[in-house]
Formats: structure tokens, sequence, C-alpha cells
């Protein structure tokens, strides 16, 4: 199945449902990234700043860096202001 992208802002189609693996821009658009004015490639200087500074943990292998539902989830968790 071949993803549809958004031509004026590069995002593809947003899934109805996110995979508990995902890319660097599936991540983006679980944090909405892609709502708030970011490009595909800023979102993804975005992560790996978040992920350098360990405030978001990444999987990396097949030379990849992925990202785990639950590990995106606990990092908003840790945002969320109380």
């Amino acid at each position: 199945m071949e993803k549809q992208t958004n031509n004026s802002t590069g995002w593809p189609q947003r899934p109805q449902v996110f995979p508990e693996l995902m890319t660097p821009v599936e991540a983006a658009m679980f944090l909405r990234l892609d709502e708030t004015g970011h490009s595909p490639k800023s979102a993804a200087r975005n992560l790996n700043y978040w992920r350098d500074r360990g405030d978001l943990n990444a999987t990396k292998y097949a030379r990849r860096v992925w990202f785990l539902k639950k590990e995106l989830e606990k990092f908003l968790h840790q945002k969320t202001e109380k």
C-alpha cells in the first residue's frame, strides 16, 4: 500500500490508527508536529534533538531509527503540565 503525500506540505496522509513501531514521519504526526507548522524535515530535526537530549527514546535497527508508540506516549506524559 503506497502512502499518499499532501503535496502542499510534504506530509503523507495521516493514519487513522498509528502502528506500534513508527517511522520518524509517523512519530512526528503522532505528536501532531504536522499541525504546528513544521515540515517533515524540521519535525525530524526536533525528534533528533529530543532523542539526543535523552527526552525521547528511540529504537535503532536495520540502519534506521524507529519510535515505539509507548515511548511517544511516555514523552507526551512527561511534557504534560501538572
